[in-house]
């Protein structure tokens, strides 16, 4: 990532470590430790060991709504109030806009229908406000979320692994064999999968998000 910079730009760069992703900071770590830069890294080091001990609490499952309760008898994931609440005003706002593109189609048909003359600004503005229903229902995945992780909970104790979660319609508690769960990665989406079904999903191209599901794995299997 960083081969191509002088050693005065690298410099430059670890000032300003704390601006980076958790990626380009091991990177910058790696080329200035490879170049012998007599410079002191211990800044850049302690922000990367601090990440790391997040990564192994696995804090950062807070980024694609979840978190994670760790004892000594085990731990259980569940979904954040955050995600709840942001899910609901999702479905709020979808619901609002959806009704504003309907008002805006019966609108739009009442024009064609009495055959009324409008400038093209009039009528730009009467298509946007009908295409509001297509807007409105990008926000009802909020919905989907809400029903599919209300009750949700994966949890390990006492070397015992189970999962709460709706996979049809109804929630359903179940024994897991640690052994069926695995990661899989598809088109930069990176999913949590037991068998063929998938329990939840992140972000394949965030390294946090990555190092995180890869930590939870070896967490349940262990």
């Amino acid at each position: 990532m960083y081969s191509d910079r002088t050693n005065g730009e690298l410099i430059e760069i670890l000032d300003r470590h704390s601006l980076l992703t958790f990626e380009a900071q091991v990177s910058l770590h790696n080329e200035l430790k490879k170049r012998t830069v007599a410079i002191d890294l211990s800044g850049l080091e302690a922000t990367i060991t601090n990440k790391r001990i997040q990564i192994r609490n696995l804090e950062y499952l807070k980024d694609f709504g979840f978190q994670a309760e760790i004892s000594a008898d085990g731990l259980i994931v569940t979904r954040t109030q955050e995600a709840l609440l942001t899910d609901v005003l999702a479905v709020i706002v979808g619901l609002l806009v959806f009704f504003l593109g309907v008002f805006g189609c019966i609108n739009l048909a009442y024009i064609f229908i009495n055959g009324d003359e409008l400038d093209v600004f009039t009528l730009t503005y009467k298509f946007a406000m009908a295409a509001l229903v297509f807007i409105g229902f990008s926000f009802f995945s909020g919905l989907h979320r809400l029903f599919d992780f209300y009750g949700f909970e994966l949890s390990k104790f006492n070397g015992s692994v189970s999962l709460k979660k709706r996979f049809d319609v109804k929630l359903e508690k179940i024994k897991i064999d640690p052994t069926d769960i695995h990661l899989d990665e598809k088109e930069n989406v990176l999913s949590l999968k037991l068998g063929h079904d998938t329990i939840f999903t992140s972000n394949a191209s965030n390294l946090l998000q990555t190092l995180t599901l890869q930590e939870l794995v070896k967490e349940l299997k262990a």
